[in-house]
């Protein structure tokens, strides 16, 4: 074999590799949308303060996030929030920075109940680290197996639109099969997935965290459009909140400091915490980037053959 025949070999073991983590290691629900996700991007150690769950068709009596996975496939934006939600209307919250001006503190309109939130103050630019300029915001709750969702996209420049955009019912086993929530006062584009079977043991009796042994939640298709995307990474910041979101619990992804219990206030203010967000960054391209760079050193090394 000669030294090109190897470098190529080689090339394609990279991106083999490459390919698997992104795509080889956890699916979302039921691969109701068709995409896997690599290695986690956030992982949950903190014993949730929202206690645990049973994982029997539909989660009663906990709620938890135990890991964030994330992927840029196409023109959406998938994320998977492993754990469980508790169906008592407890409430999980979803901020996104596609790269537009945004909002360094969150600002909804006044038509839903994720304006509870507004004040909260996202993460300052610290060391390489970005700000983070929120351009798009979800909130959904589970109440007795139908998920209530509102939507707030991109308005401009430091503006967000939105509000209630419906509901996504379970079935009787505590899963949503894709489904874009209908019968809201304002339109829907984030489709959502559900199985809200996972049985916790890590709550504040201190059991083992689930981390990235959860493999059932919550799933999101997010189309690029809306959330004043850019190009490149995306930023996102996740929690569980309480009915009315006036009730953060202890459970952030990326994780809050060993140790912290429920902020148990309707804000978060991490104006004195950068980084206060996992990231995804858009692998595929990446994949491409590198396999441009080893055929052109394949080519060089033929001329010089």
């Amino acid at each position: 074999m000669n030294r090109a025949s190897k470098i190529i070999l080689f090339v394609s073991s990279i991106v083999a590799c490459a390919a698997m983590a992104v795509y080889g290691q956890i699916t979302g629900n039921l691969g109701t949308t068709g995409v896997s996700y690599g290695s986690p991007l956030a992982l949950q150690s903190i014993n949730t303060g929202f206690g645990d769950a049973g994982g029997n068709n539909d989660s009663q009596g906990g709620s938890e996030m135990d890991a964030a996975y994330g992927t840029i496939n196409g023109s959406y934006l998938y994320l998977f929030l492993a754990g469980n939600y508790e169906n008592n209307g407890n409430h999980v919250n979803v901020f996104l920075d596609g790269g537009a001006a945004g909002q360094s503190t969150l600002n909804v309109p006044a038509t839903a109940t994720l304006q509870a939130m507004n004040g909260s103050v996202f993460s300052p630019a610290g060391g390489n680290e970005a700000a983070f300029q929120c351009t798009w915001a979800w909130d959904v709750n589970d109440y007795a197996g139908t998920w209530y969702t509102e939507e707030y996209i991109y308005n401009g420049p430091g503006s967000l639109a939105g509000g209630y955009v419906g509901a996504v019912p379970e079935t009787s086993t505590g899963i949503a099969p894709q489904s874009l929530p209908s019968g809201g006062g304002y339109p829907a584009y984030t489709q959502l997935a559900v199985n809200n079977n996972h049985a916790s043991s890590m709550g504040a009796t201190g059991g083992a965290y689930s981390g990235p042994y959860a493999t059932t939640g919550l799933e999101l298709q997010i189309p690029l459009s809306v959330i004043g995307y850019t190009g490149g990474s995306i930023l996102v910041l996740a929690d569980v909140n309480g009915g009315g979101d006036n009730y953060l619990s202890n459970q952030f992804l990326p994780e809050l400091p060993l140790g912290y219990g429920n902020l148990a206030s309707a804000e978060f203010n991490f104006s004195s915490t950068p980084s206060e967000y996992f990231v995804v960054v858009p692998e595929p391209s990446s994949i491409a980037l590198v396999l441009v760079g080893l055929l052109g050193a394949i080519g060089l090394i033929r001329r010089r053959s």
